[in-house]
């Protein structure tokens, strides 16, 4: 009986140093990714010289590695549409596009019925069918780019970074998702649900409104309802948000493929096709050569205004 007592209370002393050395480990990550943050922060500083700049966007890269794991998390559910019930951030992510209380009220408790569950996946696939469809490539960078200016306005006020995250990032994706969704030129189809899900796909109401400051004011650059389509004019329409985005870049703040590619992190070979893409669908629309586009991005620019919807 001794021996048997011995045993159980050093099994249980292995389990509590474990459990103590999974959280110094856990504390230890969390510091590391405040610092990379805060580094992160530093290029936006007045007195920001290109030597910080170029150590803030490797810390950039860092973080966009580190956190990938939560970006696939998203690229799954939004793709597949299949929801992780045992994953409660997830759950939660998915009530905010549920219009009914018992529903939203289902994916806060641990188990639900198999009815509830049918009906989450009857509404959810809204989101998959429309934003869902939406290549890999374009999701990715929407979440990175969510992400950054996140981590471009976190202040330190007793929270950590990691926490700010768990809190909010769902509710950012879900904005930047019922904003892409409101626009009925990213429906590829005649929606039968589109007008019930156009009445409670209110934004939430969270501590700071999500506006697009990630591009550049300086030339009058639109914000994020531009790049989802909803203030454009009638001749960027036919763009999608990847690709207005990438005009952007590439035309008014004079970004190269490169640099695009590094600060979206994907191929510069994908950047230079969806910007030839684009380039192919708005010197159709004007009926100009696309040479007359391209080859000078400053005439470029006169070229493809205006932008905004009068």
């Amino acid at each position: 009986m001794t021996s048997l007592s011995a045993n159980s209370n050093t099994a249980d002393k292995t389990g509590t140093d474990l459990e103590e050395q999974d959280q110094i480990s856990r504390e230890q990550e969390w510091r590391e990714v405040e610092e990379l943050v805060m580094i992160f922060k530093k290029q936006f500083e007045d007195d920001a010289d290109d030597i910080q700049r170029e150590i803030s966007k490797a810390a950039a890269e860092q973080l966009l590695n580190r956190f990938y794991p939560l970006f696939k998390k998203y690229l799954i559910l939004l793709r597949s549409g299949q929801i992780d019930f045992n994953d409660k951030e997830m759950k939660l992510f998915v009530a905010s596009f549920m219009d009914e209380e018992a529903l939203k009220s289902a994916l806060k408790r641990q188990k639900q019925k198999a009815e509830y569950r049918a009906k989450i996946y009857q509404k959810f696939n809204f989101v998959r069918e429309t934003y869902g469809s939406v290549s890999e490539d374009e999701i990715l960078v929407d979440l990175q780019s969510i992400f950054l200016e996140m981590a471009r306005r976190y202040k330190q006020m007793g929270r950590s970074f990691t926490g700010y995250l768990y809190n909010s990032f769902r509710y950012e994706v879900s904005r930047h998702i019922k904003r892409f969704t409101k626009n009925p030129i990213n429906i590829p189809y005649k929606h039968t649900q589109f007008e019930d899900y156009m009445r409670f796909s209110e934004e939430p109401s969270i501590e700071n409104n999500f506006e697009d400051k990630y591009y550049e004011n300086s030339v009058g650059i639109p914000d994020m309802t531009w790049i989802a389509g909803q203030s454009c004019s009638d001749l960027f329409s036919v763009l999608t948000p990847i690709e207005r985005k990438l005009i952007i870049k590439y035309y008014l703040e004079e970004w190269n493929d490169r640099q695009i590619s590094e600060e979206f992190g994907i191929h510069i070979n994908t950047v230079n096709q969806k910007r030839r893409q684009a380039i192919s669908k708005l010197a159709k629309a004007l009926n100009i050569d696309e040479s007359d586009i391209k080859r000078n991005r400053k005439s470029g620019k006169k070229a493809i205004m205006p932008l905004r919807t009068e």
